[in-house]
């Protein structure tokens, strides 16, 4: 049996693009609103979402996933408010998709979704090795 977590890179990848955004997303309210008070508010607002996203809830949610493989199913453990188990028979995979970003070795930011009858399982936040050794056992890749 075999136990993935997700990689930390990706989650100091994640608060980074999280400021960015917050960041433009401001800076446009700035723009398109000229009235001082209500960018001001705007932006305190988008400020406490942001430390809660990269202080609180970020960390939470990656301390709780992990990936179980056993000899005939793979299971994803998640959730921070709500536990989330899901399995899916390496029988039952109709085709696996991956998806990597540039720099992927660095950042972490490597997905595999499984496809099976009826839905589908999205295993995040792998590093390049482990998707590779779930596609390996999924059968996909030899």
């Amino acid at each position: 049996m075999n136990n993935f977590k997700p990689e930390r890179n990706a989650l100091t990848t994640l608060r980074i693009f999280i400021l960015l955004i917050s960041v433009v997303l401001v800076g446009v309210v700035r723009i398109y609103i000229p009235i001082d008070i209500i960018v001001i508010m705007f932006a305190v607002f988008v400020i406490l979402i942001d430390i809660f996203m990269i202080l609180v809830y970020l960390p939470m949610y990656f301390s709780s996933l992990s990936y179980e493989m056993t000899d005939e199913k793979i299971i994803r453990h998640s959730g921070v408010f709500m536990k989330v188990h899901q399995s899916v028979r390496y029988s039952t995979v109709q085709y696996s998709t991956v998806v990597s970003t540039p720099f992927s070795d660095k950042t972490g930011m490597n997905f595999v979704i499984l496809f099976v009858y009826g839905g589908s399982l999205r295993l995040l936040f792998l590093n390049k090795d482990d998707a590779m050794e779930i596609l390996r056992r999924c059968g996909d890749v030899s």
